[in-house]
């Protein structure tokens, strides 16, 4: 039976937001966020010269009726418990947005009757196209201190990708005959550069700089573990420029990486600055670093892989972040067969540079927004040890 108290506060979560569906024409252009921006017309990633034609993969069908309003924003979820006030970004009317305290209930129906979500309105950086939608990276503030940052995927993004192994960003001609044979002598992914948002760069700095996204049609090594479509999700630390000059050349085994920086990239992490668990697996890609994995991992214990979490190193020092996941598993997320999830991530004992970082990671859908994010979360301020 109902109490009376919580009779009083279901109706008053109800009346919020039924007054909060009044305000679209009300809300003041000052202190609001514009709807993102629209997608580019072109694809930004490049391909190689010779190589098959583009096909596509269909995106998975939607099912409105299997589809839950799941939402993951850093510490905050929608399905929190009881009477405290929750951050929400309140979007109406015409795309204006502003950030809200709403309990729980309140913002529970405010998603399903909206375009809103949880957490502070998000900054956005420039969009890239990707399949047949976009991806781009978010973040969400509270002042100064950093609640996500990550991709946003249009759910639209899972199909017309590209099927052909590589872009033709990375080759290295091998046997010396003056070209470069896609199959052979070309790193197999897609790669997409990412800008973060303006205001997450100038109000929280670093030490994450940029983003990048590789669409991995046939997976790559180790293939009996990683070789299924997925997406490698990266949040560098190191600097653009540094990242692409690491170059191709005859080492690294197929991986085509210049000798001097495969001996630089496998230089070891300090102990002290190494996350728990982790170690080298000797996977050095041109353009991108070296990978260290966790031998704990579900995949490296008779699990199927379907996400898992990477770093990355470059001469002794970390220098990303990376999520990895498998477009199935995506697919599965927006069609609500897998449930929205946050994993912690293994630590070091200290950090080199002083700033905020992540303590988890989160992949989610807002299906009031047909979006995915993987981001980042529940960031703290470390200082430099």
């Amino acid at each position: 039976m109902t109490t009376a108290p919580r009779a009083r506060r279901v109706f008053a979560a109800a009346v919020a937001v039924a007054g909060l569906l009044t305000l679209a024409a009300q809300l003041p252009d000052g202190g609001s966020s514009p709807a993102p921006a629209a997608a580019p017309a072109r694809a930004d990633h490049h391909h190689a010269v010779g190589e098959p034609a583009r096909t596509t993969v269909a995106p998975p069908p939607l099912d409105p009726r299997t589809v839950p309003v799941a939402f993951v924003a850093g510490p905050q979820r929608s399905g929190a418990k009881g009477d405290t006030p929750l951050d929400v970004c309140l979007v109406l009317g015409r795309e204006k947005e502003r950030t809200v305290k709403l309990p729980p209930a309140a913002a529970e129906r405010l998603y399903r009757a909206t375009r809103s979500y949880p957490g502070p309105c998000a900054d956005y950086g420039p969009p890239k196209r990707l399949g047949d939608g976009t991806v781009r990276i978010y973040s969400q503030l509270a002042g100064d201190r950093p609640v996500s940052l990550g991709f946003v995927l249009d759910r639209r993004a899972l199909g017309g990708l590209p099927t052909e192994p590589t872009d033709g960003a990375h080759c290295y001609d091998v046997d010396g005959d003056g070209t470069t044979d896609p199959a052979t002598e070309c790193v197999h992914e897609h790669e997409y550069l990412l800008d973060l948002p303006q205001r997450f760069r100038d109000v929280v700095g670093g030490p994450f700089q940029w983003a990048m996204l590789n669409w991995d049609p046939r997976g790559h090594a180790p293939a009996e573990i990683y070789g299924t479509p997925h997406f490698d999700l990266h949040f560098y630390l190191q600097d653009r420029a540094e990242t692409a000059a690491i170059g191709t050349g005859p080492c690294g085994g197929g991986n085509l990486v210049d000798c001097a920086d495969y001996a630089e990239a496998r230089l070891p992490v300090p102990a002290r600055y190494l996350p728990a668990d982790y170690l080298d697996i000797d996977a050095v890609v041109p353009g991108m670093g070296n990978h260290l994995g966790d031998p704990t991992a579900p995949e490296f214990n008779g699990q199927p892989f379907t996400h898992t979490f990477m770093y990355g190193a470059y001469g002794g020092d970390i220098t990303f972040y990376e999520p990895m996941i498998t477009r199935a598993w995506l697919a599965d997320l927006a069609a609500g067969r897998v449930e929205p999830t946050c994993r912690p991530l293994k630590l070091p004992a200290a950090w080199k540079e002083a700033g905020w970082y992540p303590t988890s990671y989160c992949m989610s859908y807002r299906a009031n927004r047909q979006e995915i994010t993987v981001s980042l979360t529940d960031f703290v301020s470390r200082p430099a040890s």
